[in-house]
């Protein structure tokens, strides 16, 4: 297509889109239906109108030249023309004035069902991101065929092609042969749920038709498919007969959070509103169970614990049973009358109860045809005296199939046995015969032999493609038991069979390959994959394997063996391994998989593999999204917009398409941005991390609040409610209550598990603008448009007081760590400090030229950061109100401000899409995060300090890793070994020393050397600073230590008199005093202004590993290979105490932050307690396998970390009183800290 021919077609789609923007105008003026429809349709074809503006624009300016042509784009501008068009024809009603002229305004109505609006907006979205793509690629280069395909619309299923989980429905075929209640038995059970299920409060049972919902959350899964349906019934229909809804074996859910959330959100089906229904739940006991009723205790419920059935009862049902399955038995094999004995049967009852598992065993055991059933039960009866159920259940089972073998059979029996059983018990996911031969490598017909003899335990499906399950999951239990191991010979080692796994996993994960569906186009899209292309293509063993492999290798006894294994599979399946998950519609569990990976490769001495665990974790995290909806993409968009210096684009550059025509300019590494979450359709104003970091909320101006997951980005849900922007979000302290403040003039709280709306606070007469927690959950304030502030009782919703009589409107408001003080932010330019509990106004804080926008305190509550329009933020002193510092540097008003969890880093936003990072006790800046494209109005570190959320007008919540780039450095001087790092007390330095006789200090920030401090005459061993920055010393093999200006660079002292080696080299707290220790086993005690020698400390016999001042100031202690620690007066150089005890070299110490006790490491692998003032000996931390090399304390004095080269550091509480002697116990191991 010529230039000026693409410029005319793309003008044709901006004319048409015009026009169909209007009309949609005229609708929401002349008619009432299907408004939400009508907007959301509008505001689909402005953006796409915006899109191709901008392209429409660039196809005629200057550089239109060298723009190369591109069929899909050509296709895509053609396509999007003629559905434009169409649709316009359909929403036209110039062609219906005829009709209205019949039968008046009525006939102007909405022609568009929800269905059709979605599916085109669908196509519009896809149609914009194809035209978004092609003026990404610089502007001056195209991409060809990477766009989706947006000739084939995706169509809604029926209802009746919603997933269902084979065999799970009522009166399954895989049912048909089991067992049932028999007439006179369960009878009370039966009447007490009759009895329940037609009390009062109930509804019917109503499904609506989007197939899309298996895949959404749960909340949105129970609104759409249970409650909104029920809520629409007419009232006539409320009448109708209870309807019991049945939910069994809630207990087998795959996460404990779904349960909790489901337990949470069938409460909602009570009341008048929702007709006739009762909710039928079983499960096991199990704490998630137990705990998730727990939090509606004060509901109405009732529980029924079979276990609590009086034993009459329940032996009186299992003898009918018995003796109606025995007697069927009985005739089917031909038995003797008399079989079984009526004690045979009293004794099978008695053995069964309380439950029925143990008398359906037996009856399925004796109806084997592979066994006598007379000899069955004899043998079944000889472990009565077992006192474990289970074993009476099972052993009888287990033990037989190793009957009148010979010990060499019995031995291949065993190990046979032990695979099938065992590989079946531990998946993560049942599956057929067929792939169980393939994840053990026995062939399908030797596991079917094996299965004969096991059909009372194991469901063996008729069905070659049904999955194989135990009957009960008590079996499952009873094989992994370590105590079977002493019963049966025939127990299961989980760790081993989950080594044996994830082994075959990997290997069967070797038969991916690019497109391994044979799709047509890299821009097909999963919806349009047909499913079962998808089944023939990706064996159940394939897709399993491609979904748990990790997780075998995590719970194996070993995994670092085969985390190589993993290694080699990565680094050439990895495209392949994301293709076949996002066919599989699970690219958002990749994240938490190479997360897992991850957490097993922390002690990983070679760094190739953590780094292209990184690289693979951000690759995932760039494409995911795209990945899910077009996987063949990662091939395509994926590598193209990968950095140039990525790991995994260099490793499959080989994968890049042909066509191809040139590569966009793309950065060099990965920058700070980890996602992108889309899915607002407006501006979003407020986001926030939940207390434990698993949840982002956000809040937007399309009305809306959303829950997303910050590890892998997906939707969790959607909350609606509010009938205007959402101005503001906020998490209670234990993450249960989401607030929201909005333009509607409300507060809402809203169950953040469920999404359930709780309470609706109403009295502000202005748009609330902000919301805030206490610390203590018992109250929350909200700041409004009204200029008042209101604090409620989030409990009860009654309003507790009212800030009134301000000046301005409220803008932001937050609790004090203590939750003492209120701040708040106005438009009178001031911020202001409340008493919450009394409403007193504590101090005004007036310094700023403009509106204050955003307040935060410091999370230690020593600062409290303003931000203002007078493009400034302020750090004050909220217990002084004096003003610390003013940060310059944004050009325009500033939005958000917000402290990291350690204080030490303030975040602030603008109106100049761009956030800034700040150092809060300097006020130095060091970052700057691009990437929004328009205002962004909120931000939020999450609870680990690991990233920063940000919300923006360009409709984004966007994650950013803020710890790299500016705040973290590789950096590099090829001067040889490299000997030891120090950080200066005020972060501002980096300095390290190494073999070239040269120390160097660089600028931990940008990464640039500051000074190369040169002198030495030999290799520099130590350096360190003192506490005040301000000097720094170093410590070389020419036996001398120098005193350095930090500040300048500039050599201040020499310090000469050591002979030997250098050890230790250590500053007293007030910086006026040096230590140092060499091999010639001296102590010296140095002036740092003058450098004269104070004292010279004699008395080890052996080297002195390891220096240490109090915090005090009074003593020097010193560890020593002569297996002592000594403690010396540093104001007269004596000799204190000598500690004894330690059986090997002495190789660190260090005092509590208080002085009151001294910790000791040694090479005996012991870490001593001493108390300083008496020289006691107070206790030994035991517990590390290799010597401990390094200790030190917690600065409340409360922990000791440990160090040891056994790669398991170790952490223990000391709890420390006047009286008595601490106690200690270990709290963690720390297998993630290398040493």
């Amino acid at each position: 297509m010529e230039g000026v021919s693409a410029a005319a077609s793309v003008f044709g789609v901006i004319q048409l889109a015009g026009s169909i923007v209007k009309l949609c105008g005229g609708y929401l003026q002349e008619t009432k239906n299907a408004r939400e429809d009508i907007i959301a349709l509008q505001r689909s074809i402005t953006g796409l109108e915006g899109t191709v503006q901008k392209l429409f624009e660039f196809l005629q300016g200057p550089h239109a030249i060298k723009f190369p042509t591109c069929s899909l784009l050509v296709n895509n501008v053609s396509d999007c023309l003629s559905d434009l068009g169409a649709l316009e024809n359909k929403i036209n009603p110039g062609r219906g004035k005829s009709m209205m002229r019949r039968f008046g305004v009525r006939a102007f109505k909405w022609p568009l069902k929800r269905t059709e609006v979605d599916r085109i907006i669908q196509g519009l979205e896809r149609y914009k991101s194809s035209f978004t793509l092609s003026l990404q690629i610089d502007q001056t280069t195209l991409l060809t065929s990477v766009a989706w395909s947006a000739d084939l619309i995706p169509q809604r299923l029926g209802v009746d092609e919603l997933p269902i989980v084979a065999g799970a429905e009522f009166d399954s075929y895989m049912d048909q042969h089991e067992d049932e209640c028999l007439p006179g038995t369960r009878t009370e059970l039966l009447h007490h749920i009759t009895e329940w299920a037609m009390s009062p409060q109930g509804i019917q049972k109503a499904i609506s038709d989007d197939p899309n919902l298996a895949s959404k959350s749960l909340k949105e899964q129970f609104d759409k498919l249970l409650l909104r349906p029920l809520l629409d019934f007419e009232p006539s229909t409320r009448h109708s007969p209870t309807t019991v809804i049945v939910i069994d074996a809630l207990d087998e859910c795959e996460s404990d959070n779904d349960i909790r959330v489901i337990i949470q959100l069938l409460p909602q089906l009570r009341g008048p509103t929702t007709g006739h229904v009762r909710i039928f739940l079983t499960s096991r006991p199990d704490l998630p169970i137990r705990v998730g009723f727990s939090e509606i205790q004060n509901l109405d419920y009732q529980d029924l614990v079979l276990h609590d059935i009086p034993e009459a009862a329940t032996a009186r049902d299992i003898s009918l049973f018995l003796n109606s399955r025995l007697s069927n038995i009985r005739k089917q094999r031909s038995l003797p009358a008399e079989w079984p004995s009526s004690a045979d049967i009293k004794s099978l009852v008695n053995l069964s109860v309380p439950l029925f598992i143990f008398a359906a065993t037996v009856c399925r055991v004796l109806e084997d045809p592979q066994w006598d059933p007379e000899e069955s039960l004899t043998e079944i009866l000889t472990h009565r005296g077992d006192r474990s159920q289970l074993d009476r259940t099972y052993l009888p089972v287990l033990n037989r199939v190793l009957n009148n073998q010979s010990e060499k059979q019995k031995a291949q029996l065993i190990q046979e046995f032990r695979e099938i059983l065992g590989t079946i018990v531990v998946l993560a996911s049942p599956l057929p015969v067929y792939s169980l031969s393939t994840l053990t490598g026995l062939s399908e017909n030797l596991i079917k032999r094996r299965l004969n003899s096991l059909h009372s335990v194991i469901r063996v499906p008729e069905i070659r493609e049904t999955p194989l399950r135990p009957f009960h999951l008590s079996f499952r239990d009873f094989l992994l038991d370590p105590e079977s191991r002493k019963k049966t010979s025939i127990w299961v080692d989980e760790n081993q069979v989950h080594k044996n796994l994830a082994t075959r996993c990997l290997i069967i994960c070797y038969k991916l390959k690019r497109n391994i569906c044979g799709l047509t186009s890299d821009g097909t899209l999963r919806s349009e994959i047909d499913p079962q292309i998808i089944s023939n293509c990706l064996s159940p063993e394939l897709q399993y394997s491609c979904r748990f492999w990790a997780q075998h290798l995590m719970q194996s006894h070993d995994p670092i063996p085969l985390i190589k294994d993993a290694f080699m599979f990565l680094q050439k399946h990895f495209l392949h391994w994301i293709e076949a998950m996002s066919i599989l519609g699970l690219a958002s569990e990749l994240v938490r998989v190479v997360d897992l990976l991850q957490t097993m490769t922390l002690d990983e001495e070679d760094p190739e593999i953590p780094e292209f665990l990184h690289d693979a974790k951000r690759f995932i995290l760039k494409t995911r999204q795209i990945a899910e909806n077009a996987p063949l993409q990662i091939y395509c968009s994926g590598l193209v917009f990968a950095p140039r210096k990525s790991i995994i684009r260099k490793m499959f550059e080989g994968e890049l398409p042909n066509y191809i025509c040139s590569l966009p300019d793309v950065e060099d590494t990965w920058n700070a941005e980890l996602q992108i979450l889309e899915g607002h359709l407006d501006w979003v104003f407020s986001v926030t991390f939940s207390p434990d970091g698993q949840r982002i909320a956000s809040g937007s101006s399309d009305n809306t609040i959303r829950l997303w997951d910050p590890v892998t980005g997906t939707l969790q849900q959607a909350l609606e409610g509010h009938s205007d922007w959402v101005r503001s979000v906020a998490f209670s302290l234990n993450g249960r209550v989401l607030a929201s403040g909005s333009s509607d003039n409300t507060v809402r709280l809203w169950d953040s598990a469920t999404g359930t709306l709780q309470q609706t606070l109403e009295g502000h007469l202005g748009s609330v603008w902000s919301v805030a927690f206490s610390p203590d959950g018992c109250l929350l304030a909200s700041g409004s448009f009204d200029e008042t502030i209101r604090i409620w009782n989030p409990i009860t919703g009654a309003l507790q007081r009212t800030f009134a009589g301000l000046v301005g409107s409220i803008w932001s408001v937050a609790f004090s760590p203590n939750g003492k003080v209120l701040a708040s932010g106005s438009r009178d330019n001031t911020v202001r400090l409340w008493d919450p509990i009394t409403g007193d106004l504590q101090r005004t804080l007036e310094s700023h030229l403009g509106s204050v926008w955003s307040v935060a305190f410091s999370p230690d509550g020593r600062k409290l950061a303003s931000g203002s329009s007078d493009q400034t933020i302020r750090l004050w002193d909220p217990a002084t109100g004096a003003l610390l510092q003013i940060l310059k540097g944004h050009q325009e008003g500033l939005r958000s401000v917000t402290f990291s969890h350690d204080s030490r880093v303030l975040a602030s936003s603008d109106n100049e899409q761009i956030i800034r990072l700040w150092d809060s006790a300097t006020g130095t800046l060091l970052q700057k995060f691009k990437g929004h494209s328009n205002s962004v109005w909120s931000l939020a570190f999450s609870p680990n300090g690991r990233i920063l959320a940000s919300g923006s007008y360009d409709q984004t919540v966007r994650i950013w890793d803020y710890a790299m780039n500016g705040l973290k450095q590789t950096l590099e001087s090829r001067s040889g070994r490299l000997r030891s790092v120090a950080f200066s007390p005020d972060g501002r330095l980096l300095a390290s020393c190494s073999d070239d006789y040269t120390v160097r200090l660089w600028d931990p920030i940008t990464g640039d050397i500051k000074w190369n401090l040169k002198g030495h005459l030999d290799a520099v061993l130590l350096v360190a600073f003192s506490p005040n920055s301000q000097l720094l010393a170093s410590g070389s093999i020419d036996q001398t230590v120098r005193l350095w200006d930090s500040s300048t660079g500039n050599l201040r002292q020499i310090l000469e008199g050591h002979s030997d080696w250098p050890r230790s080299i250590v500053f007293s707290p007030d910086s006026e005093l040096l230590a140092s220790s060499f091999d010639d086993q001296t102590i010296r005690l140095w002036d740092t202004t003058t450098g004269s020698l104070l004292y010279k400390l004699e008395g080890h016999i052996d080297w002195l590993w390891s220096l240490a001042f109090s915090p005090d100031g009074r003593l020097l202690a010193s560890g020593s290979g002569d297996r002592t620690v000594r403690l010396w007066d540093i104001s007269t150089g004596t000799l204190q105490q000598t500690l004894e005890g330690h059986t090997d070299w002495v190789r660190s110490v260090s005092f509590s932050p208080d002085s009151s006790l001294l910790a000791s490491g040694s090479y005996d692998q012991t870490v001593r307690l001493w108390d300083v003032t008496t020289g006691l000996f107070q206790r030994a931390l035991e517990g590390h396998s290799s010597p401990v090399r390094s200790v030190t304390f917690s600065q409340d004095s409360r922990l000791l970390a440990s160090g040891s080269s056994d790669q398991t550091p170790a952490a223990c509480v000391i709890y420390v009183t006047n009286s008595s002697l601490p106690s200690n116990h270990c709290v963690d191991k720390l297998v993630r800290w290398k040493v």
